[in-house]
């Protein structure tokens, strides 16, 4: 389960992007919590990287088979041929398996090093997937004329394959298959982020529900200071710490402080710590 440090933190990074986001850009928008989220998006995507690679484990061996089936098929892949684009079909389909390989092969090292554009990769991978199930299942219907031992040894194949697909499809939507004791790992992640993303958003929304007052309260006790001129990470931070030592009673007020300075420091320096102490001291203590 996410601390309460990475829900406050999240809904600071919250109040502040939605304030700051264009006009016509959707305040709840996924991008936003995307953005926020990217560690535990990262975190996320690397366990799915490493049940990948597991759950395709021996895949290279029937892509190998596919190849062997697909050479002994070559005078009925001829005799059947309509046209090349007929022959080019069977050609590509061992070519794109062997490059899914190879990508897939590659991707636990990009994950560890965190080059390249390992994620993009990783979404390639369930797409191609996708796509690799569809054309199996177009040269199923064309072998279906080719002598029978060869049709059924590349039909067998394409059983082999599509259910390794099938595995993939697991890891892409692991919330699709919550009894799949393979995905445990994945679900429990996954629980994480959409958890920390309701408390998070939750405490937003009381934010915001009392924002004019909150408002009203951290300018009275900022004298000096325009709002509008404040940095909108420490008006965030101001807004959370103020609403929690005014409206959460079972937050100490000194709990609801230091955390607002931890998060200053985080997001902004010691300079902006020091100011935001001072600013909840006084709230604090008016």
């Amino acid at each position: 389960m996410p601390t309460r440090r990475q829900v406050r933190q999240a809904a600071v990074q919250l109040l502040y992007a939605r304030k700051s986001a264009p006009s016509d850009t959707p305040a709840s928008g996924e991008e936003i919590w995307d953005l926020i989220n990217d560690g535990a998006g990262k975190s996320y995507d690397r366990a799915r990287v490493k049940v990948l690679v597991h759950l395709q484990q021996r895949r290279d061996a029937v892509v190998q088979k596919l190849h062997k089936a697909l050479h002994a098929a070559s005078a009925a892949i001829e005799a059947a041929a309509t046209s090349e684009a007929f022959i080019k079909k069977f050609q590509t389909i061992h070519e794109r398996e062997t490059k899914w390989l190879e990508k897939l092969e590659a991707l636990p090292a990009l994950t560890k090093g965190d080059m390249g554009n390992w994620r993009g990769s990783l979404s390639e991978l369930f797409l191609e997937s996708i796509q690799l199930g569809k054309l199996r299942n177009e040269l199923s219907e064309l072998v279906a004329p080719f002598p029978p031992q060869q049709r059924d040894a590349i039909l067998s194949v394409f059983k082999k394959l599509n259910g390794f697909d099938e595995r993939a499809r697991k890891v892409a939507q692991p919330e699709k298959y919550p009894e799949q004791r393979e995905l445990e790992h994945l679900h429990s992640a996954l629980k994480e982020m959409n958890t920390l993303k309701d408390e998070a958003e939750k405490m937003v929304h009381k934010v915001n529900d009392s924002l004019e007052r909150l408002d009203e309260i951290i300018e009275t006790t900022a004298v000096n200071y325009d709002l509008k001129r404040l940095s909108k990470v420490d008006l965030a931070i101001l807004r959370l710490a103020t609403h929690e030592i005014k409206f959460e009673e079972h937050i100490p007020d000194k709990v609801a402080i230091n955390e607002a300075i931890d998060l200053a420091k985080s997001f902004s320096g010691q300079e902006s710590a020091s100011f935001v102490n001072g600013i909840l001291d006084s709230i604090a203590k008016g």
